[in-house]
């Protein structure tokens, strides 16, 4: 589940004219329900997907 939300945002992200403060505000609400050992998972998940998309 957690590698699928950072691969979607990720891409978001990474597309031509994303609205990147809205698409991080979004990510940052559905952190806030997870646990501190999921969100440390997931910026390690958007990290690894950020470096194998370029």
């Amino acid at each position: 589940m957690l590698d699928k939300i950072a691969y979607d945002y990720v891409t978001e992200i990474k597309t031509r004219s994303a609205n990147v403060a809205k698409i991080k505000y979004e990510l940052a609400e559905k952190a806030k329900k997870f646990t501190d050992e999921e969100r440390e998972k997931l910026r390690e998940l958007i990290q690894k997907w950020l470096e194998n998309i370029k």
